[in-house]
Order: structure tokens, then C-alpha cells, then sequence
């Protein structure tokens, strides 16, 4: 398994899905990265491509013809190449294959690039069209860190702390699909404290926030996650686990009861001419208290 490491850090990385496995820090001597519970939440920090969260009946159409997709799409189970190895980074790639073309009907090329860094680590997206059609996908990513992260500590001691002003407003779940309804959160100085009654209805879906950083953290560590062109966001955890919490910049979004099921309408969708790419990522730093 692919691994970076330098004097405060190690990263592991498993080729399938070119999913970020472990997150270590060495000054704290803690896994940072949630370790895929089969029985809690079998993944880590799995790669949304080419679609983020579910569709509407599971298909979609494009050109008169009907596709199916699973939930957050195919890439998390594909196999990556490993294209580049230096001291401090790693890149992967993914493409179509005869397999992939039977669901989704368009050539593309995924770069992943995992660097580490003094603080902590960024992961960076890049996806190119190689062919003369339009590509439509979107893009996702999905790490989960383990929180609470010292014995003394509970899930409710940590808070998330989003860097800009915000009138944050969530974007309710109905059967894995964004319903016509929405809810405000109030924040307290800006905070939101983690509570297990947060995801009893699901994920808290935002939309064009205004923050382009958030903190978690508790009175003992601080995890700032910064990201970039990706203008949805999600946070989740398995309701009643109380261990974990995914931190989600989204370059898309599920479908909405309303959908109409045409890839070209779908809310969120990006779409590259020939030749062209869209770059977009998230960074984590972590600052002891």
C-alpha cells in the first residue's frame, strides 16, 4: 500500500479507489482518520465520482437512453493507477473502461494527487475530457476523522467553526434524495456544537456557503479543512455512533425529489468541452490545542 510519512505525519493510501486509509500523527501518537468499522461504516474517505450522492431511482437519461448509477457513483470501487511517486506526494488515475461505458457513456480522465504537507495533507482533484463530446460528471469527497479523538473526550465536546459569517440553512434528506424542505441551524459565535439528535434526519446538506474553511476541534486539537471549487458541502454520521464525523466539500449534489432525471438538467452537474479540466480539492491541517 502506497505510503507518505515525514517527521509529524503518515499517510496510507489502498489503490482501490485511491481512498486515503490512514491519517497519523505522530506528535499526538493518533489515528486521525476514522478506521472503516464494517459494522459502523465500512469506508474511510471514499472518492465520489462521477456522481455525488443518489439518484432519483437510481437513473438518469442522457440522449434518449437510460443509465443506472449507485449512490456517490463507481470510483470508490474502481481500481486506481498509480501514476507518480515522489517523497511527499502520490498521484492516481483512473479512465474509462468497456464496464464503465455501459452506465456512463463518456471517456474522462481522474487524476487524484495526495501531498503531504508540514500541518497536515491536501488531496487534489483533475478531472480532463480526452474526448470531442461533452463530459458531465461531478465530484465528491467523503474522509471521516475520528471524533471524539483522546478517551477523556465525548463526541459532544467538539464543535465545527466555519470561518466566514453564515446564515446556515440545511437542505433536508428524503429517502437519499434533497426534499422541498429546509431548516435553519443557528450557530452560537459562529460554532456549531456536534450533537448525535444534528443527523437524525441524515446529512446537514449546504448549499453556496460562504465559508471556504471549517474548524473541528475541542478543547485538546483543532482540524482545520479548507477547500476549493467546490460549492456544496456535507457533514455526516451514522446516527447513535457517536465516533465519527465526515467532513464533505461536494462539486455536486444528490438529485431532489423534483428531478427530472436528465443528466444535462441535473442540479449541480459540470460539464467539460473537449480538452478541457476541472481542478478542485481539500487541504487538512491540524493544530494541536
Amino acid at each position: 500500500m502506497p505510503i507518505l510519512t515525514n517527521e509529524k505525519f503518515k499517510l496510507e493510501i489502498k489503490q482501490l479507489g485511491a481512498e486515503l486509509c490512514s491519517f497519523f500523527s505522530k506528535d499526538l501518537n493518533k489515528e486521525l482518520l476514522w478506521q472503516a468499522d464494517k459494522d459502523v461504516w465500512a469506508r474511510h474517505a471514499p472518492v465520489l465520482f462521477p456522481i455525488v450522492g443518489k439518484l432519483k431511482n437510481n437513473t438518469y437519461s442522457f440522449k434518449g437512453k437510460i443509465y443506472s448509477l449507485p449512490q456517490h457513483g463507481f470510483a470508490r470501487d474502481c481500481e486506481f493507477q498509480l501514476t507518480t511517486q515522489n517523497k511527499n506526494s502520490l498521484v492516481f488515475e483512473l479512465k474509462e473502461t468497456e464496464g464503465s461505458l455501459k452506465n456512463y457513456p463518456f471517456r474522462f480522465n481522474l487524476k487524484i494527487n495526495y501531498e503531504l504537507t508540514s500541518n497536515g495533507f491536501s488531496c487534489k482533484y483533475m478531472v480532463t475530457n480526452p474526448a470531442t463530446e461533452p463530459l458531465y460528471f461531478s465530484i465528491g469527497a467523503h474522509p471521516g476523522f475520528n471524533c471524539p479523538l483522546f478517551e477523556n473526550e465525548s463526541f459532544e465536546d467538539y464543535c465545527l467553526e466555519f470561518k466566514k459569517d453564515e446564515n446556515i440553512e440545511r437542505y433536508l434528506i428524503q429517502d437519499g434524495l434533497i426534499s422541498d424542505h429546509r431548516e435553519k441551524i443557528q450557530l452560537k459565535s459562529g460554532k456549531l456544537a456536534l450533537s448525535s439528535a444534528l443527523f437524525e434526519r441524515d446529512a446537514i446538506v449546504l448549499k453556496q456557503i460562504n465559508s471556504s474553511s471549517i474548524k473541528l476541534s475541542s478543547n485538546s486539537y483543532c482540524l482545520n479543512f479548507s477547500w476549493f471549487n467546490m460549492p456544496y458541502y456535507g457533514i455526516w454520521t451514522k446516527p447513535g455512533t457517536r465516533r465519527f464525523i465526515c467532513l464533505e466539500p461536494w462539486a455536486g449534489i444528490a438529485d431532489s425529489v423534483n428531478a427530472s432525471g436528465n443528466l444535462i438538467e441535473k442540479e449541480g452537474i459540470i460539464c467539460l468541452k473537449e480538452k478541457e479540466q476541472y481542478k478542485c480539492g481539500f487541504t487538512v491541517d491540524i493544530h494541536p490545542q
